[in-house]
């Protein structure tokens, strides 16, 4: 009938809601359990950095890490080791190195006495913001689409 059937839903919806909010506690883990792909871009970008804290996060659907940083940076990298979101408002920024070089080409073209503080990418795009406040979004492809508010 239709009371056990909103019961049963009820019962599916809080053990998913559960099971969902406890597989997701971050846990702390060390440099070498990072992928080997995130371990080499902190080496290669980021050696002049102390890590702080790293955090892993395997929730129903991804796995992710998180990188902070004592000056308070931080990066996120995804289960492959790929990273997803760098933050670094000191210091001149997220090194040229690790941003793609269209993006670096139209910062320095159109922004030239600003640099890139926050860049985040996900299968379609790039957000970027920059020092002075700025927001814009690239394609995949590094090619400048628009400004963001």
């Amino acid at each position: 009938n239709r009371t056990d059937m909103k019961k049963l839903i009820m019962v599916i919806m809080a053990a998913f809601v559960f099971f969902s909010c406890e597989s997701s506690n971050p846990k702390l883990v060390e440099f070498s359990q990072l992928p080997a792909n995130a371990q080499s871009i902190i080496k290669t970008h980021f050696a002049n950095k102390v890590i702080s804290t790293i955090f892993y996060e395997n929730d129903l659907f991804d796995k992710d890490y998180e990188v902070r940083f004592e000056d308070g940076s931080k990066i996120d990298f995804d289960g492959n080791g790929e990273w997803t979101n760098i933050e670094v408002k000191k210091n001149g920024g997220v090194p040229v190195g690790i941003i793609p070089s269209a993006i670096n080409s139209y910062v320095s073209s159109k922004h030239p006495n600003h640099y890139v503080i926050d860049i985040e990418k996900d299968c379609r795009e790039y957000n970027v913001e920059l020092n002075n406040g700025i927001d814009m979004v690239f394609g995949k492809d590094g090619n400048f689409k628009r400004y963001d508010d």
